[in-house]
């Protein structure tokens, strides 16, 4: 097939005219490969177009790679929504490699960095996040150094501290409630319980609003010692335990 043609057409691309009438939209590394500006000529039309589209995926994964780095399992998940040519999806990530787009030291590094500074995410978390991404426990563990303990400290009372300030709970709620979430985003409930033991909450004013909130509630339906028994008892499972 002879070319007459070529006209830039976005980014990288090129459409191609031939003699017959037909035309392809081909990337330029594509054209250069086949050496088609020189001959001028496409004697074997399938594996150009075979190859193009290769080519194209291939395109597709280096935009993704831009956005953000991605890890080797994300990767294959994203060729998975074009493909389902496993040949050419290890070939992709085998390039990718060897190109040094995908690197799992250089991944992790920059998840759990991530994670430290844009959330209160605990080193437990983290390790989780990162093995559902493909990572094994080698890997992840020699990156997860960088959780010291004085960085551990910092980030629980860091939670802690902004919990307090809105706390509305007794001592004892509150202190259960902030082990479960911070078990929750990824600590250890011995360093939690740690810095859970310095907390002080003066629950004196809590508890008359309590009181006064309970006794409105019950005094239509309960009146003297029983009264105060409901209260109590209502109290007791609110976590007010003197």
């Amino acid at each position: 097939m002879k070319i007459i043609k070529y006209q830039k057409s976005g980014k990288k691309k090129y459409r191609v005219y031939f003699a017959n009438g037909k035309n392809l939209l081909l990337y330029e590394d594509v054209i250069l490969k086949f050496d088609l500006l020189l001959k001028r000529e496409v004697t074997d039309l399938s594996s150009l177009i075979t190859y193009n589209n290769e080519y194209e995926l291939y395109d597709k994964v280096l935009g993704y790679i831009n956005k953000k780095i991605r890890s080797e399992q994300e990767i294959r998940r994203y060729l998975e929504k074009y493909t389902i040519d496993n040949d050419l999806i290890a070939r992709i990530i085998k390039s990718l490699k060897e190109k040094g787009f995908l690197n799992t030291n250089i991944y992790i590094k920059s998840y759990i960095h991530d994670k430290i500074y844009l959330s209160l995410d605990g080193p437990l978390k983290i390790k989780k996040d990162l093995q559902k991404l493909g990572f094994n426990d080698l890997e992840i563990i020699k990156e997860l150094e960088i959780f010291t303990d004085d960085l551990i400290k910092e980030k629980i009372q860091k939670y802690i501290n902004k919990q307090l300030k809105t706390n509305k709970k007794s001592l004892y709620i509150f202190k259960n409630k902030i082990l479960m979430n911070l078990i929750n985003l990824g600590y250890s409930r011995s360093d939690i319980v740690k810095y859970l033991d310095t907390i002080k909450i003066d629950e004196s004013n809590l508890l008359k609003t309590e009181e006064i909130k309970l006794r409105k509630k019950y005094a239509k339906k309960y009146q003297g010692m029983e009264l105060e028994r409901i209260i109590k008892r209502k109290l007791y499972e609110k976590g007010y335990r003197d």
